[in-house]
């Protein structure tokens, strides 16, 4: 076989180990329902084509608790920020970065249940 080339015997015997490998670690129990399109974890992902319009992947991140109070904060002042007419949203605004996001949410808040 010349350096570089792949001959297509090898190629079929390479899906059917990869076949084997995956139905062995269903019945050992370590494979659990995988999402629509991703490989199961414990198998590296088979060779693919590109068809040219396939999107990259993120990382998945687990967040710390307090990035995830942080971006909870931060779903909640956008949310009431964006019901308070644009002509007033600077002293809102402003109130988030002197007194805190939390200040802000206060007053937004006490201001929209009037």
């Amino acid at each position: 076989m010349h350096e570089g080339k792949v001959a297509a015997s090898d190629v079929g015997r390479f899906f059917e180990i990869k076949n084997l490998e995956r139905r062995l670690a269903e019945l050992r129990g370590t494979i659990t329902r995988r999402r629509r399109g991703r490989p199961p974890a414990s198998t590296p992902a088979a060779p693919q084509a590109s068809t040219g319009g396939g999107k990259r992947k993120r990382a998945s991140r687990n967040l710390t608790p307090q990035q995830r109070a942080s971006r909870q904060l931060q779903g909640r002042y956008l949310g009431l920020i964006r019901q308070i007419p644009a002509s007033q949203r600077a002293r809102y605004a402003r109130v988030a970065k002197e007194k805190g996001r939390e200040a802000a949410i206060k007053e937004m808040q006490s201001s929209l249940n009037k």
